[in-house]
């Protein structure tokens, strides 16, 4: 299912679970809405039953999923001792040559199985001399089963191509009934719901269909640039004018601390030189 498909689908289920959180509204509803609801739910069960059947045999029909590739190799398997054998009796016996070649390697599938079958009707006439040159007594219903085998995987990819394929236009097809549903249980709460804003906000947001949010781009880079920035080289070229900025506050503490120390050292001296005076 694509996004829009499965956004219309969760609108479908929200629509009945709203109207059973509103049992009131409900009520007073005509009773055509109750068998609205139903039929809806029973489009939300087609849509997802659908949806799993569109996905399983999606994957069945691809080139991947398919056995082809070996049952193509068990075809030629069982074709290559009849031709071998077919092959050294030519000039021999005579007609043997129609079963001296094996198909093409890139041939298709159908044309590998109408080869595969065309040898074994005309190798039945030589069954006799070709057991008695060396091929098994059963290689006749070998070489058919392996034709059936490949034929069958190619005709279980068609089917599953086509059922994925009819998965797809019933989705399309419940959800254009479901959206017809959605709108006959609005036209018919819609008079119930005028006098009461709040639950009519409730309403329409419950059957909107939403839209898939975008992740925001440009705010988480212009954020990522802004922590970036001081948090690396920025930082230290901003811790350093500070740093720069602050000491001329600092520096008249540091030149006041000079003339104090001068001061006290010409005191002390002072009385040293009032002791030799008196001396």
């Amino acid at each position: 299912m694509k996004n829009g498909q499965i956004r219309r689908t969760q609108s479908f289920r929200r629509v009945p679970d709203w109207c059973t959180a509103h049992p009131d509204i409900l009520k007073a509803a005509p009773a055509t809405v109750a068998t609205h609801l139903a039929e809806l739910a029973t489009v939300v069960t087609n849509i997802e039953t659908m949806a799993v059947t569109q996905d399983a045999q999606h994957r069945l029909s691809t080139r991947s999923s398919t056995d082809a590739p070996q049952r193509r190799a068990g075809v030629r398997d069982a074709m290559r001792p009849i031709t071998q054998v077919a092959k050294g009796l030519t000039g021999t016996v005579f007609g043997i040559s129609a079963i001296s070649k094996l198909p093409k390697s890139h041939v298709d599938n159908d044309a590998l199985v109408t080869a595969a079958n065309s040898m074994v009707e005309n190798a039945t006439s030589f069954k006799d001399v070709l057991i008695a040159h060396g091929a098994r007594p059963d290689f006749i219903e070998t070489l058919q089963t392996a034709a059936t085998a490949l034929k069958s995987s190619v005709d279980a990819r068609g089917h599953a191509k086509a059922a994925a394929v009819g998965a797809t236009k019933g989705i399309h097809s419940e959800l254009l009934t479901g959206n017809k549903l959605v709108s006959f249980i609005d036209v018919a709460l819609m008079p119930q719901l005028k006098g009461n804003s709040a639950a009519l906000a409730s309403w329409r947001n419950a059957k909107r269909v939403t839209t898939k949010g975008a992740i925001p781009v440009v705010a988480p880079v212009a954020t990522s640039a802004a922590v970036t920035g001081p948090s690396t080289k920025p930082v230290v070229g901003t811790v350093a004018p500070v740093v720069s900025a602050t000491p001329v506050a600092s520096a008249a503490p540091a030149v006041t601390v000079v003339p104090v120390v001068t001061a006290a050292a010409a005191v002390a001296a002072t009385p040293t030189a009032a002791a030799q005076h008196s001396a």
